[in-house]
Formats: C-alpha cells, sequence, structure tokens
C-alpha cells in the first residue's frame, strides 16, 4: 500500500544492527488453535473449511467508506491497523515522533516487554510525502495467530496528511513475498498463513471481513470462482485488458479503449480508497461516460464498467464507481482532492463524481492500475502467495461468497436489495495510492512489480 518512490537505509548509534539482528530475529512461531471458526449460516455461499490449521475471521472496521481497519496486538498493546494487500512490510506510528500528531494511540516500546531493538533507519519517499522509521523486533498477535521476533517499522517523522487524521496507527502490510532488497520474513509467512480473503460490505459504513486461512476447498475455488495468475514478483498484480463502459456509440472507436492490446497490470489493493488509473486511460474513459449529474440523478442511466482480468470479463456497476463527496470543508491545500481525475474546476462538498485517481506508472506489464475499495464491494477476494493465485467471487452485499459465473436470475437475487446510490466519500480521509502501494521504480523508469 505505500508508494515508495526512494528508499535509504542507514544505521544510527553504536549499537551494531547486524548483532541485534541476529539477537532478536527469531523464526515466526505459529501458536493458533486449530478449531475453526464457525460462522453462521448464510453468511457464505458453502460451508467453511478447516483446510490447514486454523481459519480467523476477522472484522475490519469502517471509517467514512475509506479506511477497513482491524484490531492487532504488538507487543502487548492493541492497535488498529489497515491490512493492506498492497504492502509488506509492518509499519506503526510511534511514540518515538514526539511531534506527530496522535488522532489514535500510538505504539510504544517503554510499555513493552518483548521489544527488540535494531537500529536501522529507513526514509521512505511518497508522492505524498515523507516518512522516516526504525525498524525492531516484536510480537505480534491477530486473534489466534502469533509471531515472535517479528520485524517491523515504527514511524518516528513523517508528513503524510492523511497520518494525521486516521482512525488506524499502522499498516499490516500482507503482500506474497519479500520487500524489496529485505529478507526479513513477513507477517503471513511468519503466521504460517499461505492464504486468506477480503471482502467489504457494499451498504455504507458497514464494516468488511478479513478471513486468514482457507475458507473452502481448493476444489470449490477452482469450479466456482474466478481465477486470475499472479505475475508479480513483489505485489497481487495480474494482467489486465479492455476497460471500457460498455457497447455503445461512444465506443465503438476501440481506439478510446484502454488496455488494449499487451494489456496493462492490475494490482488488487485493499488499502486503496478508489480506483487508480494512468492520465491516459482516464481520459479514454472519460469519452465514454456521459456527464453525472451532481445531484446524482441520473445515476440509473449510467453505464457499467467492463474489463478483462486474466481472460475473465468483470463489471462494475455505477454504484462501485460513482463517489458523493461529503465534508463540511475542502482545504485549498488539499492534495487528495488534487489526484481526483473528474474533479469539477470549482471545489464543491455533497455532489457526485466519478471515483478515479491518477496515478501515472508504468511496469514490465504495462501501465499500473489499481483496483482498490470498490472492486472488494463486489468481489469476495481470496489470496494464496503458495500457489501465487488470486480468487473471485461474487459478493453479495452482505460479504457472503457465491459463485462467479451465476445465472442472471441469480445475480438479481444476490443483489436484491442491495444500495443503488453512490458511495458516501469523504475526501480528506481517502488513503491515496501515492501512500498505500509500495513500488521499486529503480529499474528503467519501469516499476519492478
Amino acid at each position: 500500500l505505500k508508494l515508495e518512490t526512494s528508499r535509504v537505509h542507514a544505521s544510527f548509534g553504536t549499537q551494531n544492527p547486524m548483532k541485534s539482528s541476529m539477537k532478536f530475529l527469531v523464526a515466526g512461531s505459529l501458536a493458533v488453535s486449530c478449531s475453526a471458526l464457525k460462522i453462521p449460516n448464510g453468511k457464505i455461499a458453502t460451508p467453511i473449511s478447516t483446510v490447514g490449521c486454523a481459519v480467523h475471521r476477522q472484522t475490519l472496521h469502517n471509517y467514512m467508506n475509506v479506511q477497513y481497519y482491524g484490531d492487532f496486538t504488538i507487543g502487548g498493546q492493541e492497535i488498529q491497523g489497515i491490512f493492506d494487500t498492497g504492502s509488506f512490510e509492518l509499519l506503526v506510528r510511534s511514540t518515538r515522533c514526539s511531534h506527530c500528531v496522535h488522532p489514535t494511540i500510538p505504539y510504544d516500546r517503554n510499555h513493552s516487554k518483548t521489544y527488540g531493538e535494531n537500529g536501522t533507519l529507513t526514509k521512505h519517499v511518497f508522492g505524498s510525502g515523507p516518512c522516516v522509521s526504525m525498524k525492531g523486533y516484536e510480537e505480534v498477535n491477530v486473534g489466534p495467530l502469533k509471531s515472535k521476533g517479528q520485524s517491523f517499522w515504527e514511524i518516528i517523522d513523517h508528513k503524510i496528511q492523511v497520518l494525521d487524521t486516521a482512525k488506524f496507527a499502522a499498516i499490516v502490510g500482507i503482500g506474497p513475498n519479500f520487500a524489496y532488497g529485505n529478507q526479513d520474513k513477513t507477517l503471513l509467512m511468519n503466521f504460517g498463513v499461505k492464504e486468506f480473503s477480503i471482502c467489504l460490505q457494499r451498504a455504507s459504513g458497514a464494516d468488511g471481513v478479513m478471513t486468514w486461512g482457507q475458507e473452502v476447498p481448493t476444489e470449490y475455488k477452482e469450479k466456482n470462482y474466478a481465477r486470475a495468475r499472479v505475475i508479480g514478483k513483489h505485489h497481487w498484480v495480474t494482467r489486465m485488458h479492455n476497460v471500457s463502459f460498455g457497447k455503445s456509440p461512444l465506443t465503438d472507436n476501440f481506439a478510446n479503449v484502454p488496455c488494449t492490446g499487451g494489456g496493462c497490470a492490475a494490482i488488487i489493493d485493499s488499502g486503496t480508497s478508489l480506483i487508480a488509473a494512468p492520465a491516459q486511460a482516464l481520459q479514454q474513459l472519460s469519452t465514454q461516460l456521459e456527464p453525472i449529474m451532481e445531484d446524482c440523478s441520473n445515476m440509473h442511466l449510467l453505464p457499467t464498467l467492463h474489463f478483462n482480468i486474466d481472460g475473465t470479463d468483470f463489471t462494475l456497476p455505477p454504484e462501485a464507481y460513482v463517489m458523493r463527496v461529503t465534508a463540511e470543508t475542502i482545504e485549498e491545500q488539499d492534495s487528495i482532492w488534487e489526484q481526483l481525475f473528474f474533479k469539477p474546476k470549482v471545489k464543491k462538498v455533497n455532489m457526485c463524481m466519478p471515483a478515479f485517481m491518477q496515478m501515472d506508472m508504468h511496469s514490465q506489464h504495462g501501465p499500473i492500475w489499481i483496483l482498490g475499495m470498490p472492486f472488494f464491494r463486489f468481489y469476495h477476494t481470496t489470496f494464496n502467495r503458495e500457489t501465487k493465485t488470486m480468487h473471485f467471487a461474487r459478493a453479495a452485499p452482505d460479504c457472503s461468497a457465491h459463485p462467479f459465473h451465476s445465472s442472471d436470475e441469480a445475480l438479481i437475487a444476490l443483489n436484491a436489495g442491495a444500495p443503488k446510490g453512490p458511495m458516501d466519500i469523504d475526501v480528506r480521509k481517502i488513503v491515496p495510492p501515492a501512500f498505500s502501494s509500495q513500488i521499486d521504480d529503480s529499474t528503467d523508469n519501469n516499476v519492478d512489480l
């Protein structure tokens, strides 16, 4: 989830980080109950499985429809964090930063009996500001899952606007592999978790859910879910083609359809609030879309967004890609507002617009798109770091998972009673891709995914 444009490591103080590393970096232990969590009938289309050791279902609390965070403990302290498929490391807001704004309780190493010091400093330079953090080791728990000697980073200084008002104090990276240039085991590795799933309920203000472990047997997923190969070394990224607003006179010109030919790279990112895409692609889409009325009164006339993920056709309805901007005020210096591609010339609140953000980055797999939180409201997504695959089920409004290739009648029944209006969004609380996709762009001006 962190867009990392540069990174510098330096050892500070008289302590030898390598020596400290040998002392405190212990192989992450797995201390979990092997009894599966029971899920009430109707919450999932098939019975939950106990494949592997344990399945833990975790609530992702919703803040303003743009931040979904869960509870975990680090050093015995309960912290709220975004569980982020777009990053790999664990970063926590820390009391080491005495001048930082702490809207929620930060981590305090002085209150921990399991803290291990390292002394390495890392500087991340983000599109939304720099962040400096210090490496250490701690015991981390999520429900019954435990990791001892888990490497993590304490944020000791930052100039990132969203952190000053965020409901989360940590970014919990759950990417598929090691971080760039780092061989410390990730939290997923130390937990022994090979598969997990994420879904966000559709109703405004409703929570999401993350399931640690395998929910359903592999055979069921292969038969009933859509499957996509993970083509990146570091990210949950796959191929995407032919993004358009459906068949209409506006899309007869194929030159106005993004991701044709060699296609694009799509990162499935639980930590980005909206959908992010290159400016050229969004300009192409703008030629296909009629203007959205400020009061959303023409939402029922708007087209469905179509795209192909690794050979399978997907759709998102207007409720997924239209947002209603809500805020008491929008500050002139608001950097988030400037990243919205379809923003009007005059800043207004209580108005509707497409929920797309501009992000111009290219990779060895083509231009980069980020399918953020709107995608998870319609597709129950399962990630498997061992098989390097993602599986997608249709998500009912309550997040129950249903076969991807459902009949038209089944889909109508599935969406009966679902919210039809836009999602209310406070732009000041948005977690942008410039903060949320940790990316290495050090090779030939191409991002190494």
